[in-house]
């Protein structure tokens, strides 16, 4: 503190010094400038009334040789003629056009101050017109205030070396007491020690302010603890603005929302962050006064924006915008509404063709020897209003996330080896050669998932496949996990429907399903089996070529 001030006493003070100094040598040199032209001005009237009564230019000469001015003489044309400081007046330009000649020729006399071309100096000028018409130049170097202040700078030295000690005289004396005694206060404890009864009350001011200080500090330090506590452990996205539309805060949840974690957007406008047209909308909205939401689809997920107006004495100061993910929620919501439609028009399939020929045997419309084709349509529909009822119960079980299967050290090949065997009169009816491949891979499940998962697509590939083709089934362990491939020579599924055949109730060929009798589950069962261990599945297929699965467990 000591040093700040008295630095700024020597600052004040040298620059009072600077200014005066530079004013005085100013004034001095505008002085001496003036004296010079008046003295110019005598000398070039007397000069001229020499040269008018005694026009003999050899006295002149020898005379002017001796005065402390440049004398020079200049015919009407600008021919320099005479220079008392030039011998070789044959070198001189033409001094026709100099400014102090114009002014000259035009209103008798004239001056100026230059640069000098042939002394190279900044000179003075003043001259005269005579009666015959030629003319008479004095000059004299100029002084500059350059010049002038170099001149009396020892004396201004000298002068900033004592105002700069009795600078720091005074400084020291003044603020010595005050400096120490305000350094000596503790401003954990202001009132530990009252050195200077001056500075009590200043003291007695500190202890207040400072008590009051903490006090707001520990309650705010509780509310943004317990605000972030409660923000940053949202799943919602939270964003506030001011009345300018600009963040003030984010959460976490937010920046993970919108794929732009790690990036800072406070102070800066919604605009920066976010662009869209529902963006726009839910701001222009909320500061009109208005409650409103609106949804987004981004990056492949569905938001969902709820803004709300923040209020205070009746004039908005803000927004809360309030981020929802309802991706999921969505999906779950479509596939509940199809699986519920498609639950609805498979069971009504079979329970209808039931009910039609259970309706014509009991009202006596089947010839007798009809009842045995009749009950045997009646028992293939129950069989597969059976089959599907369990597949859908399967499917159910393994949509719950928190469902438990007793597990056991199962024989992967011998699984897909015992549903083969199980399946060949499927593929004996269709001229499909099974071949069965491998090694022994031992895995920790359920015996119910796995012969669930090799049954479906086993009978999947058996099903699809071109008559007389091919059925591949592979067992074995690639990147650390136990490998199932199942490779037919079947139809083929087409790209775009490659990534929907593991949906439920989903088909390809609607007419080929109903021929071949599946219930639209199978593959789900195999992909919710996958996803409930852990795997994943890859899928390659050609129209007209095949198709492979392969599962990794």
């Amino acid at each position: 503190m000591k040093k700040r001030i008295y630095r700024n006493y020597f600052w004040v003070a040298l620059l009072t010094i600077l200014i005066v100094s530079f004013v005085f040598v100013f004034s001095y040199n505008q002085t001496i400038h003036a004296q010079k032209e008046n003295g110019m001005r005598e000398e070039a009237e007397f000069i001229s009334s020499i040269l008018e009564e005694n026009p003999d230019l050899k006295i002149f000469c020898q005379a002017s040789e001796k005065v402390k001015f440049r004398i020079t003489l200049i015919d009407a044309d600008g021919t320099v003629f005479y220079d008392n400081r030039i011998k070789d007046i044959s070198k001189m330009e033409n001094h026709g056009q100099r400014p102090e000649i114009l002014m000259a020729r035009e209103s008798g006399e004239g001056s100026g101050s230059r640069i000098s071309s042939t002394i190279k100096s900044e000179t003075y000028y003043y001259a005269v017109k005579l009666s015959n018409g030629d003319y008479l130049r004095i000059s004299s170097e100029s002084v500059s205030i350059w010049d002038g202040f170099l001149r009396i700078l020892p004396l201004l030295s000298g002068i900033a070396v004592m105002v700069t000690f009795l600078t720091f005289l005074i400084a020291h004396r003044l603020t010595n007491d005050i400096v120490d005694g305000i350094s000596g206060i503790d401003l954990e404890d202001p009132l530990k020690q009252i050195s200077f009864p001056e500075l009590g009350v200043l003291q007695k001011r500190l202890d207040f302010q400072n008590r009051k200080i903490q006090k707001q500090m520990q309650i705010l330090k509780d509310q943004e603890y317990k605000f972030n506590t409660i923000t940053e452990n949202m799943n919602e996205g939270l964003i506030m603005l001011d009345h300018k539309r600009h963040i003030q805060y984010m959460n976490q949840s937010c920046r993970n929302l919108f794929e732009v974690s790690g990036m800072n957007f406070t102070g800066q406008n919604i605009t920066s962050f976010c662009d869209s047209e529902q963006m726009k909308e839910v701001v222009d909205v909320a500061l009109s006064g208005h409650v409103y939401t609106v949804t987004q689809d981004l990056n492949q997920k569905k938001l969902q924006y709820f803004s709300n107006p923040i209020l205070e004495n009746r004039k908005i100061h803000g927004i809360i915008i309030l981020v929802l993910d309802i991706t999921e929620r969505e999906r779950t919501e479509k596939l509940r509404k199809e699986f519920s439609a498609n639950v609805s028009h498979e069971l009504k399939t079979p329970l209808t063709s039931i009910s039609g020929f259970a309706e014509l045997m009991e009202n006596g419309m089947v010839l007798k020897e009809d009842v045995p084709v009749f009950a045997a349509r009646i028992h293939k529909e129950a069989t597969r209003l059976l089959t599907l009822v369990n597949d859908i119960i399967k499917v159910s079980q393994l949509d719950d996330k928190e469902a438990y299967y007793d597990k056991e050290n199962v024989n992967l090949l011998e699984f897909a080896r015992d549903v083969c065997n199980r399946l060949e009169p499927a593929a004996r009816r269709k001229e499909v050669t099974v071949e069965l491949r491998g090694e022994p891979v031992s895995y920790l499940a359920s015996g119910q998932l796995m012969n669930d998962l090799f049954y479906n697509l086993i009978e999947n590939g058996i099903k699809y496949n071109k008559q007389g083709g091919t059925l591949w089934v592979t067992v074995s362990e690639k990147k650390g996990k136990p490998c199932i491939c199942v490779k037919d020579t079947g139809i083929g599924v087409p790209m775009k429907y490659q990534s929907r055949i593991f949906e439920r109730f989903f088909r390809v060929d609607k007419s080929h399903s109903k021929q071949t009798g599946g219930t639209g589950l199978g593959l789900s069962i195999v992909k919710h089996v996958v996803e409930y261990y852990g795997g994943y599945i890859e899928i390659h297929s050609k129209i007209g070529e095949g198709t492979e699965i392969i599962v990794y467990l």
